[in-house]
């Protein structure tokens, strides 16, 4: 009988099954097999070149490190499941055998506890479950809206490696030229072999610049299959960097609502409305814990009863001071915090915004350089030709022409990385929190 009525408890406890790790490397061989249909339904076609914003969405589906935070949500939405829960009751029974005496059978006893103390916190402990919760799918929002940026960056930065290349295999072949054409001159008796050695010695040195170009393009290609979870030689085939520019006014108005878009900030706020909630439950943790039980029993002589009984913990000594104490010192530094990393985050979006300025100053200064050096290395080129000029000066003019174009992919790479950086430090294209709809009590105070 007793097996029969522990059934129906025994029936709603959970079962263990095992989930072994996989040991095959996890790594694609390529994009085809990747994740990549969008949220709102969308597919990215990954037959054709791919934008930085392209790979920024697959970087966010696919990204190993992202699946793995992602499973922290799950436990946090379970620990707003367990803030709820209640405690068991508790059930105690006793039985004495006669064993001799006046009395005339067994006694009997029983009881039924309930604690009462949780029913005074589960409000306050939900809504701290629910507040770090929100913390949760906040951070992991500003984890992936980090990694985007990253997939973004790292675009832009192969594309600028790839030009580099271009730009110094293009001068190689220039001065390639002039070096086959010095051996022609010195096997004539036309020029010494120091007159032309000045081309050997700058096709050497940009060979060495070229190489650790290719070692550069490398580690930005191995940087960006990792975050696409792919082989670091997995094709990966790029579309023309188009990174959007702001206005410094729009970006001032981004700037004014930085607290309420920016995802490290918003989960800051979560953090510091659990961090209150644990201050009002330290509170109501202080007053009097009550337990209440319905006794029963018959004693040796059948006489039988039944009633109530409550226990109540004086807070004379403890009073759950401590705690308390401890809550709102929390909240003390939780409110700090979030002041701090806003004055940060406004700096840094400023900071932003005026590197970017002396960036483009930079950038056009180098283009109109770049526009000198072409000239002069065709006018260079005929002159050369014609014998008005030797070898060493057309070698300069090629040497300043690599470098002038260098300059400048290396700028408008730094341009479009800083633009990417700034939209990351604004949040810019996320919506404000008050417009978010999440399975939450309300948005962050």
């Amino acid at each position: 009988m007793c097996l029969i009525g522990l059934a129906p408890l025994l029936a709603g406890c959970a079962t263990y099954h095992a989930r072994p790790l996989r040991l095959a490397p996890p790594l694609h061989r390529s994009l085809a097999t990747l994740d990549h249909t969008l949220p709102d339904g969308r597919v990215i076609d990954l037959s054709a070149a791919l934008s930085p914003q392209a790979l920024a969405a697959l970087a966010v589906l696919n990204d190993p490190a992202l699946r793995a935070a992602r499973a922290q949500a799950g436990v946090a939405q379970a620990q707003i499941f367990a803030a709820g829960l209640l405690p068991d009751p508790n059930l105690q029974g006793g039985f004495g055998a006669l064993l001799g005496g006046p009395a005339v059978a067994p006694s009997i006893a029983g009881s039924l506890t309930q604690d009462l103390a949780a029913l005074v916190t589960r409000g306050v402990r939900v809504r701290a479950a629910r507040a770090r919760a929100g913390e949760v799918s906040a951070n992991l929002l500003w984890q992936e809206w980090q990694v985007a940026s990253q997939a973004e960056t790292l675009a832009t930065a192969i594309w600028a490696d790839q030009r580099s290349l271009v730009a110094l295999d293009r001068a190689r072949r220039a001065l390639d030229c002039l070096v086959t054409d010095g051996q022609r001159q010195v096997a004539a008796g036309n020029v010494t072999i120091d007159q032309a050695a000045a081309a050997s010695a700058s096709l050497a040195s940009l060979d060495a610049a070229r190489d650790l170009a290719a070692q550069q393009a490398v580690t930005d290609q191995a940087a960006l299959a990792a975050l696409l979870g792919v082989a670091p030689d997995a094709p990966i085939r790029l579309a023309r960097p188009v990174i959007a520019r702001l206005t410094p006014r729009e970006a001032n108005r981004l700037i004014v609502t930085l607290a309420r878009r920016r995802p490290d900030l918003i989960a800051l706020r979560y953090g510091y409305r659990a961090a209150d909630a644990d201050v009002r439950a330290a509170i109501l943790a202080q007053f009097p814990l009550l337990s209440l039980s319905v006794n029963g029993g018959s004693d040796t002589s059948r006489v039988a009863t039944v009633g109530p009984s409550l226990s109540v913990n004086l807070p004379l000594f403890n009073g759950n001071r401590g705690s308390i104490a401890v809550a709102r010192a929390t909240r003390r530094q939780l409110h700090a915090a979030f002041t701090a990393a806003l004055a940060g985050a406004q700096g840094g979006a400023v900071a932003a915004q005026q590197t970017l300025a002396v960036l483009d100053a930079q950038r056009r200064a180098a283009a109109a350089r770049l526009v000198v050096a072409d000239h002069a290395v065709r006018a260079a080129r005929r002159a050369y030709r014609g014998h008005l000029i030797d070898a060493r000066t057309e070698t300069d003019l090629i040497n300043q022409q690599a470098l002038r174009r260098t300059e400048l992919i290396a700028l408008e790479q730094k341009i479009a990385a800083g633009r990417i950086a700034r939209a990351n430090l604004l949040g810019a294209g996320l919506p404000q929190i008050d417009r978010l709809r999440a399975n939450l009590n309300g948005s962050p105070r």
